[in-house]
Order: structure tokens, then C-alpha cells, then sequence
């Protein structure tokens, strides 16, 4: 849970696992090349992530027979389909991915169990959404949806009866429900399929809700667990307001609220939440004296969002690598460095065309750097030359690796791979390279340090955007391989660095420098700890934070000089 001038958003608010799932696996299709994706129905009832899927070729319909091209994907949505319409989906000769929900799966499961056995199905949900829709082929044709207690009151009799919930059902009326549907049934097996992170989220809300004097629920108007949710806040909190995007936000309430609880349902992106919990809070930031006021922390953002911060991080990860190479010190490494880092941090960040993101400015202003870098490395000779446009040319083609078949760079867990090689490259071979010096055991110290420390600041930047998401593929490693191993596999780095960090100081070797950096390295401790529990979206603090080690390590290892 973040909170902040009074505003509290919720640490359950965004997709679920389902519908992350859900794209998850369209991305990848879409990733791998395999054009067109279709879906059976809109995946996921948000119009800002449908718009988003359709601009990469991921369009819904409703029957297989619509797909123009035969040779697409077709995936079923994590609402799921009835059995029969699956047999359909899968007999139409196009290949077919299933995104089903797990926990829609196994309310499924459930239904047919008891329906093989007899039971008459009573469904608690919306009659017309498409989980529910699914939900029913599985009854046998013996299913009755009902919404609450008062449409329970009007069935007939049952000999035996099985109640299941539509997954996003408020857990109160489906007990409710249940009660009354005991009356009228001689047997009533009563199976609670709402999902766990439904539940959590309800439970959150009903904590919050109920101590705030505004609750602003985000999330898209044909979202059946959003619209329950803003119902749900609207018998807790005095104000309710009920938005798509921060455009939609009635100021007036904002600004007069004292505690604000933002939440979201379960097909909401968190670029939204994030966007309307900004809007909220610049709406009660006093006025400000002036425009100079706010200055510094304007040139703060636009430094960070923009890559520049980046860009000079590179630089001072260079100076510790010379440091530690012994290399003779020149401003061209440190430009290149920084200008290499910038080009492809830039345009990567650029093609992910994220929103809210200025692509065409990080477009241009990455091409002008990668032309200074192209310029300075060919200042430092031939070979440096060549290595140099080489890398940039790789770094450029990686967001189209899939047009161009780089089979290599489509593996899981390449991004954050080859982004650690990218620096490393700038920031300790190259100075070893054109000085002559990349056979010592000093330039081997340095290139490995740096893969190393630039993988955890890569990965460290995963965790802040876990399950926030990113719109990516597999490529990023904690995508790849999840959470959990990727936060063992940080954690044996950072052991293998301290390890290192330590020999080298018992051996007495450059034992200030090491010192200096064995001390930086508490910083680096710090910040992947930290990370390792925060479950925010990617901020601009996030990224000063993380990004500062290298200047917490330029800063050590200048004064490591003068010891």
C-alpha cells in the first residue's frame, strides 16, 4: 500500500494473476512473430490495454470463421468458453492458445464434477458476462444464474444443488446467496470458487474505504468486478467517483477530502492507477508561489524519464572501471560510455512506447547520441571503431530481433543479459581495449564486476515493476523465470561481490580502492533489499535510487584516490 499526502492506493489495486497471465501469453505470441493474434472476445474489459494489444496486431472476435488470416493465433481469454465453443475453436484449423484463468479452470472443473453426479448448478454472478457464459456449458444444460439472494428467493425446488460464484463475486452475497438457496434444495453443496486475489481485494477495500472521505475507484466502464467494487465502496465511504483515466476525476471532491483510498479491479493497468493517483495528488498540492519553485524537481523528472540520469550513471560506472583497470584517464571513454548507454536506453524505451512516454523526442535524441558515440569511437582507432558501431548496431535492432529471426535475443531472460553486457562493454572493456590493456587480470576484475552489478540494477528495476504490467515478454528475466528464482539469483550475485570484493582486499590488492568500493557495496545491499518487498510501479525515485549506486561508487572511488 502507497501513501502520500493523505492518499492511500491500494497494494491490491491492478491486473490479477489471470488476466496478467492473459496477456503475458498474447505478448509472447506476438513477440515470437506469430502475427496475427486474435482473441475470442476483448481479453480483458479495459479499453487503454485493448487499444494498446490492437496497435500490435491483437484484435478479439467473436467467432473463428471472423479471423482474415488463417495462418494467426487464436487465444482463448481468461473468462474462458463453454465446451462446446471450445470444441469449435479448436476443430477451425488455426492454432489455438488457452488463457483460460486457473481459478476460472477450476470452477469449471467443479461445476462438471457435481453436474456429472446430478447436482443442478445455481451460478452467483452477472447472467450475461462471459466467465458466467462459460460457466453454464459446463452444467449439462441444468444451470440458473442468479445475482443476489432476492432472484434466489424465486427458484424452484431442487433435489440436489451445487453453488458456485462467478470468481469476481462480492463474497458476502454469495453466502447470502447460498443461505436462501438451502431453503430449496434437499441437498445443497455450497462451493465458494471467488478467487483469492478478489477476495484480498475486497478485504483491503472494506479496511480503507470505510476510513476515507473519497474513494476512487479505476477501471473500465464494462468491467463487471470494477463496477461491484465502486457498488462495494459506495455503502463504506461518503464519496465514490468511478474513472476510466485521470481525465475523468471531478476535482472539486479531491481537493476538499481529507483521506483519499484509491483502488482498481482486476483489469485496470497500473499505468492508469499510477496516472490517476498523480492527477489526485497534484490536484492537493497547494498552489504553488512560483513556477521556480517547482523547477528543480521539474528538471529532476525530465533528467530520469528521459534517460539522461542514465546516461551519466554509465559514465560513472566508467571512471570506477578505469580505476580498477589502471587505465590512463581520458574524457572520451567517459563520453562514449554515456552516449552508448544513452542511444540504446533511449530508443529500447522508446520502441516499448509505453504511456505517457515522449517516444519521438527519446527517438531523435537517442540517434544524435548514437552518432556521437559512432564519432568518438572512432577517435580511440580502428578496432574500437568497429566494436563500437557493431554494439550500437545490435542494440538498435534488439527491439525488432523477431522481424530480423535473432533467434538468440528472443531467449528468456535476455534482456536484462544483454543489457549488463551493453554496459559492460562501454564502461570497462573499451577503455581495456584501446589502451592495450585487455589482457591483465585488472580488465577481467573490472568487465566481470561490471556484468555483474549491471545485471542486479537491471533485475532491481524488474522487481519495481513485478506484476505492474510493463508491456514485455519473456525477455526480461523475472518474466522469465519469476520472482522467486530471480530474487536467489541476485542474491547469490551479491554474495559471489562481496566474496570477490573481500579477496581482493585480504590480498592487499589496490586495498583503498577496494575499500572504497567494498563500502559502496553496502549501498547496493541496501537497494536490492528494499526492492526486494516493494511491489510499487516503477517511479522516478525508484529509479534515482537504484541508479545511484554508480554515483555512490564514483563518489568512493574519487576519494579513494587521494588515500
Amino acid at each position: 500500500m502507497e501513501k502520500e499526502q493523505d492518499v492511500t492506493v491500494a497494494k491490491s489495486a491492478g491486473f490479477c494473476p489471470g488476466v496478467k497471465r492473459a496477456i503475458d501469453k498474447v505478448l509472447e505470441l506476438e513477440a515470437a512473430g506469430k502475427k496475427p493474434v486474435y482473441t475470442i472476445g476483448p481479453l480483458i474489459h479495459n479499453k487503454q490495454v485493448t487499444d494498446m494489444l490492437a496497435a500490435k496486431q491483437i484484435t478479439s472476435l467473436d467467432r473463428p470463421q471472423e479471423a482474415a488470416d488463417k495462418s494467426g493465433v487464436l487465444v482463448i481469454r481468461a473468462h474462458g468458453i463453454t465446451p462446446s465453443f471450445q470444441k469449435e475453436v479448436e476443430s477451425c484449423g488455426m492454432e489455438v492458445v488457452d488463457a483460460t484463468c486457473p481459478l476460472v479452470k477450476h470452477a469449471q472443473n467443479i461445476i462438471a464434477k457435481y453436474a456429472g453426479q446430478g447436482y443442478h448448478t445455481v451460478i452467483v454472478g452477472d447472467g450475461g458476462h462471459a466467465e458466467v457464459i462459460g460457466l453454464l456449458g459446463y452444467t449439462q444444460g441444468k444451470g440458473t444464474v442468479v445475482s443476489g439472494p432476492e432472484e434466489a428467493a424465486k427458484l424452484p425446488h431442487f433435489d440436489k444443488v451445487n453453488v458456485v460464484s462467478q470468481t469476481t463475486q462480492k463474497e458476502s452475497v454469495f453466502y447470502e446467496t447460498a443461505e436462501e438457496i438451502k431453503k430449496h434444495a434437499d441437498e445443497c453443496q455450497i462451493s465458494n470458487t471467488i478467487c483469492q486475489p478478489t477476495k484480498d481485494r475486497q478485504k483491503e477495500t472494506i479496511e480503507q474505504a470505510k476510513n476515507a472521505d473519497l474513494v476512487i475507484v479505476v477501471g473500465g466502464r464494462h468491467s463487471a468486478n470494477t463496477a461491484r467494487l465502486a457498488l462495494l465502496c459506495k455503502g463504506l465511504a461518503p464519496a465514490v467517483q468511478h474513472v476510466e483515466t485521470e481525465g475523468e476525476i471531478d476535482p472539486l471532491p479531491v481537493v476538499r477530502a481529507k483521506k483519499i483510498f484509491i483502488t482498481a479491479g482486476a483489469s485496470t493497468p497500473n499505468w492508469v492507477i499510477d496516472r490517476v493517483a498523480a492527477r489526485v495528488r497534484e490536484l492537493r498540492k497547494p498552489d504553488p508561489k512560483s513556477v521556480l519553485s517547482h523547477l528543480p524537481e521539474m528538471v529532476w523528472h525530465f533528467l530520469v524519464r528521459n534517460c539522461f540520469y542514465t546516461a551519466c550513471a554509465a559514465t560513472a560506472l566508467t571512471y570506477v572501471c578505469m580505476r580498477l583497470e589502471s587505465v590512463p584517464f581520458s574524457g572520451l571513454f567517459l563520453a562514449f560510455a554515456g552516449l552508448f548507454v544513452y542511444a540504446l536506453t533511449a530508443f529500447n524505451r522508446a520502441a516499448e512506447a509505453q504511456p505517457g512516454q515522449n517516444k519521438r523526442f527519446l527517438t531523435v535524441a537517442s540517434a544524435i547520441a548514437a552518432l556521437g558515440a559512432a564519432v568518438i569511437a572512432l577517435l580511440l582507432g580502428n578496432g574500437a571503431a568497429v566494436l563500437g558501431i557493431l554494439f550500437l548496431a545490435l542494440g538498435f535492432a534488439y527491439p525488432f530481433r523477431h522481424l530480423l529471426k535473432l533467434q538468440l535475443l528472443s531467449l528468456p531472460g535476455t534482456k536484462d543479459i544483454v543489457t549488463a553486457l551493453g554496459w559492460a562493454y562501454a564502461c570497462a572493456f573499451l577503455p581495456a581495449y584501446a589502451n592495450g590493456l585487455l589482457l591483465r587480470k585488472a580488465s577481467y576484475v573490472a568487465i566481470f564486476y561490471t556484468v555483474l552489478l549491471v545485471f542486479m540494477r537491471s533485475v532491481t528495476l524488474g522487481f519495481t515493476s513485478a506484476n505492474k504490467d510493463l508491456i514485455i515478454g519473456r525477455e526480461s528475466f523475472y518474466k522469465a523465470f519469476g520472482m522467486k528464482k530471480t530474487k536467489w539469483a541476485v542474491t547469490l550475485i551479491l554474495l559471489a561481490l562481496t566474496a570477490a570484493l573481500g579477496t581482493l582486499l585480504s590480498m592487499t590488492w589496490k586495498p583503498a580502492l577496494v575499500a572504497m568500493l567494498l563500502l559502496g557495496h553496502l549501498y547496493t545491499v541496501f537497494i536490492v533489499i528494499y526492492y526486494y518487498s516493494k511491489t510499487t510501479t516503477r517511479s522516478v525515485k525508484d529509479e534515482t535510487l537504484i541508479d545511484g549506486q554508480f554515483f555512490v561508487l564514483w563518489a568512493l572511488s574519487a576519494i579513494a584516490a587521494y588515500l
